[in-house]
């Protein structure tokens, strides 16, 4: 506002100097134009006076005088807007005489070059023309014909008073051809006319000689209005006739100033052609009877161009005085106002919850000072607010969250040390450390427990000097306060005990509040994690829970659950420390509980297995061992030897005979059921001869007498229905009856509640008991139904453990769990994963379950095998894409398997093990995997 009125003043004084500046510099002008116009007309005057009344006339015109003509070129080369000058006497002779200035002039007139003057001598009918150089002397003379008479000229026509001057209107000259006016006036005797010309060229110049500025429009008007001259280049002439004032558009202005004004100096103010002028008129009067005005439009812009130049100045002048001004205040404003800036910043800050530790500014205005300083330590304690906030969000451990909270409330406080003490629901009087922010030694917290343990039932206690003198034991701290910590079922959790080396000042006290509404927030997380790590420790609980039932579930494979977790483990940690090829391979709190998750429930599907399969020490074994359902029928026969030996001997056999008969019958008998009885256990692998020889025993025949469809299950009696029930009935020895074929219910269909792509092929039937079918396995106990059974406790696994809702980060629990049968060359089940595509944790608890199962001691259907043995089989399987090479490698390399071995394994089962002869079976296949 200060600036725009400056300006405004100094425009508007500027513009009062600017019109009083104008009407002075148009005065001024005008009286200037008038003393211009008198230098041009007495001039003029004096000349015609002048030679009229001396003897000018008298002069013989064939008698030229080279002084006389001196004289008179010299008289007209002063008076420059002069063209020439002559004379006419009543006897019709005349005398010319015109200075040479232009070449064209001369060329028209074909003078020479060096000419000054041209004389004319007119006589009647005849012209004598001379040119003279400067001093006078002739230097050419032509005599020409001429009908020219001074008495038919108006200039000499119209002069009709002895004493005045007359000018003719515009004309054309004859010789040189140009147009022009004439002044002429009589003589003395009045018996010649002395007349001088002015051509329209030199009436221009003449007329500018008056231009104000070279923007100015200077005019030369008769008095019929014609344009003489002018400054402004155009052809006068419009045809054979001059230009008017009318033809410019400005006739009108012309009369309406004449008839305002009265006196020559004044001047107005007209708009012409679109543009504001001062219009002066001044009367020309270079004859007695005829009057020249010079019509001046004077541009507004150059008359108040020095005040306009002015006002810029003032203008100028005062906005950098403005700018200067506004520097000033502005640098002692900002100066004054910065802490306000700053302030207006952390506000800002906290409204958009970007929360930054700064510095006060210092300000030079003692409530400003305060006020931020407030806002300071606002914004400080909302940052330690919300970086606990942060903090607590993030946790999942009450570990850290303590940590958090004691550093926290440190800062806040600004105190020297902070300690956090909890308990536990069984014993809420008993406190230990939890976390410490300092590096003192430890609070006693339980001695004030201990004395006043109403000090725990308030929302703040401080210290007293005894009390502290006995809680901070080595004096480290002199003053403190302690929060106790509530749950809401109001049970003391535990304290947060805060210690000051110096005197507890108001300000620590007025946070406080703060803090204990802190804590507050603080106290329900606590109590949340510590229920979510009972949940944690009741999930874990329950895993192995789970595992140590699928071990009791069979006594043979006792322990396995729990073994190869901690092989798992022991492989784990070994990969991380290792630098080469476990380099980037690390484990976080939550990936380790992931793991050991997995390896605990790798077997969980086998709670679905039947026992007797999973435990199935022969080929015969179901609930029972069918070996002896076959012994019977063997004894049966054996008595129908006997039988058929009383009978032989009854008919009248040879008792000899006949006994030998029944003694070969019953060797058979013995060495069919002997070879039977080698068969079942499957220690050796059954080669195609006694399979054969089993097929061929099969065949033999035995008579059962009694129904087998009573007494039974309705399972089993719905599968007897539709088989003959006649009795006696003839059945062989060893029997694949229809009975023996158990089909797949519907629910236990392989992709029936599968949510993955099982690979595995499932067999026609779910279990064959046919003793026959039994009988012929090759190798092992297990028929290709039963193997499937035990394979499927995998699919088992993954269908259990993929029902269960995880957490994040145990997402991948069941994959790892249930990749540990997967191989690398991908011949593995279920899904049939292949390399990476096996979660590293699959492919150690891989390395652990064989490891394991092998050197187990507790396996009904084999016996334990040496450590060096267990480990050439793996070595063997790691060369046949079975295991992960590197995972084998670190396991080896590592100690890991010796590690195990020292703690589970017997002493009749630690041999010696070379480690490189054993890398050495597998070293080709490992690298080609680098």
């Amino acid at each position: 506002m200060l600036s725009g009125a400056l300006i405004y003043v100094s425009v508007q004084h500027s513009q009062e100097i600017s019109t009083t500046l104008s009407k002075d510099i148009v005065t001024n002008y005008a009286e200037e134009l008038s003393v211009k116009i008198e230098k041009v007309t007495s001039p003029l005057s004096t000349l015609l006076n002048t030679l009229a009344m001396g003897q000018f006339t008298a002069r013989d015109v064939g008698m030229p005088d080279p002084l006389w003509l001196s004289a008179m070129t010299e008289i007209l080369e002063k008076n420059q807007y002069l063209d020439s000058m002559y004379f006419g006497k009543e006897d019709g002779s005349a005398f010319l005489f015109q200075p040479l200035h232009d070449l064209k002039i001369k060329q028209s007139l074909s003078a020479p070059v060096d000419a000054r003057l041209m004389v004319r001598y007119y006589i009647l009918g005849a012209q004598r023309i001379q040119f003279y150089d400067a001093d006078m002397k002739l230097m050419k003379e032509d005599n020409i014909i001429s009908d020219y008479d001074p008495r038919e000229r108006i200039w000499y026509s119209d002069v009709k008073n002895n004493d005045k001057i007359y000018m003719t209107g515009p004309y054309n000259f004859s010789n040189p051809a140009q147009d022009g006016i004439t002044f002429s006036r009589k003589t003395r005797t009045g018996d010649a006319i002395i007349g001088v010309d002015l051509t329209l060229n030199k009436l221009t110049k003449l007329v500018q000689y008056f231009e104000f500025s070279t923007n100015s429009n200077i005019f030369l008007l008769n008095t019929e209005s014609q344009i003489m001259g002018s400054n402004q280049l155009f052809s006068l002439m419009m045809g054979k006739d001059l230009f008017t004032a009318k033809d410019l558009g400005f006739d009108q202005l012309v009369k309406e100033f004449e008839a305002e004004n009265s006196v020559a100096q004044s001047a107005k103010t007209v708009v012409w052609q679109g543009k504001t002028w001062e219009l002066m008129i001044s009367p020309l009067t270079l004859a007695d009877n005829s009057m020249l005005r010079v019509v001046n439009f004077v541009s507004h812009d150059d008359l108040f161009e020095a005040s306009s130049s002015l006002r810029n100045d003032l203008i100028i002048i005062s906005i950098i005085s403005v700018i200067i001004s506004f520097i000033i205040v502005l640098y002692i404003a900002r100066r004054i106002a910065s802490p306000l800036t700053y302030l207006t910043d952390s506000i800002e800050n906290i409204q958009r919850f970007r929360f930054q530790r700064k510095c006060y500014q210092a300000s030079h205005i003692q409530e400003i000072d305060k006020l931020n300083e407030a806002m300071g330590l606002m914004e400080n304690v909302l940052l330690d607010f919300f970086n606990n906030l942060r903090n607590v969000a993030r946790t999942s451990r009450p570990e850290e969250l303590s940590e958090s909270i004691v550093m926290q409330v440190k800062e806040i406080l600004s105190a020297d040390d902070c300690q956090l003490f909890t308990n536990t629901p069984d014993s809420r009087d008993v406190f230990t450390l939890s976390a410490k922010s300092g590096v003192t030694s430890d609070f006693n917290l339980q001695c004030l427990y201990n004395h006043n343990p109403e000090a725990f039932t308030e929302s703040i206690y401080e210290l007293t000097v005894n009390e502290a003198r006995h809680i901070f034991t080595d004096m480290s701290c002199h003053s403190g306060f302690i929060i106790p910590l509530f749950n809401r079922n109001n049970d003391n959790t535990g304290a947060l005990l805060i210690g000051f080396n110096l005197d507890i000042t108001d300000d620590t006290r007025n946070r406080l509040r703060f803090v204990r509404e802190f804590i507050g927030f603080n106290e329900i997380v606590l109590e949340h994690l510590e229920k979510v790590e009972a949940q944690r420790n009741l999930f874990h609980s329950f895993v192995e829970m789970t595992a140590t039932a699928v071990d009791v579930k069979s006594p043979y494979t006792g322990g396995h659950c729990q073994r190869v977790p901690k092989i798992t483990k022991m492989l784990a940690k070994a990969a991380t420390l290792d630098t080469d090829k476990f380099a980037d391979f690390s484990l976080t709190s939550k990936s380790w509980e992931e793991l050991l998750v997995a390896a605990w429930l790798h077997d969980c599907g086998k709670v679905t297995t039947p026992d007797y399969v999973m435990d199935k020490a022969t080929k015969l074994e179901t609930i029972y061992d069918r070996i002896h359902e076959i012994r019977m029928r063997y004894e049966v026969l054996k008595r129908d030897a006997e039988v058929v030996y009383w009978q032989s001997i009854a008919e009248g056999m040879n008792e000899a005979q006949a006994q030998q008969s029944c003694d070969s019958l019953k060797q058979e008998l013995d060495e069919e059921f002997a070879f039977i009885a080698s068969c079942n256990p499957g220690c050796e692998f059954l080669d195609p001869e006694k399979q054969q020889r089993l097929a061929e025993i099969g065949e033999r025949t035995w008579l059962r007498t009694l129904p087998d469809d009573i007494g039974v299950s309705q399972q089993e009696a719905a599968k007897k229905r539709h088989v003959s029930k006649t009795l006696p009935i003839i059945e062989k020895i060893l029997a694949d009856k229809p009975e023996h074929l158990f089909i797949w219910e519907e629910k236990k269909q392989l992709q029936a509640n599968s949510k993955r792509d099982f690979k595995m092929v499932q067999p026609e039937y779910r279990y064959n008991r046919g003793e026959l079918h039994n009988l012929m396995i090759k190798s092992g106990t297990l028929t290709p139904e039963e193997r499937y059974n035990i394979n499927d406790h995998i699919v088992q696994t993954y269908l259990m453990l993929d029902q269960l809702p995880y957490p994040d980060h145990l997402k991948n629990v069941p994959l790892i769990a249930g990749s540990h049968h997967e191989k690398m060359n991908g011949q593995g089940y279920p899904l049939q994963l292949k390399g990476e595509e096996i979660p590293i944790g699959g492919r150690m608890i891989a390395v652990a379950d064989v490891f394991e199962a092998l050197t187990a001691c507790d396996r009904p259907y084999k016996a334990a095998k040496t450590l060096s043995h267990s480990l050439k089989i793996m070595a063997f399987m790691v060369k046949d894409e079975h295991l992960d090479g590197h995972v084998f490698d670190l396991f080896l390399t590592q100690g890991v398997y010796q590690e195990y071995a020292d703690e589970f394994l017997k002493v009749e089962q630690l041999d010696f093990v070379d480690v490189d002869a054993l890398r050495a079976v597998y070293k080709d296949g490992l690298l080609k995997t680098n």
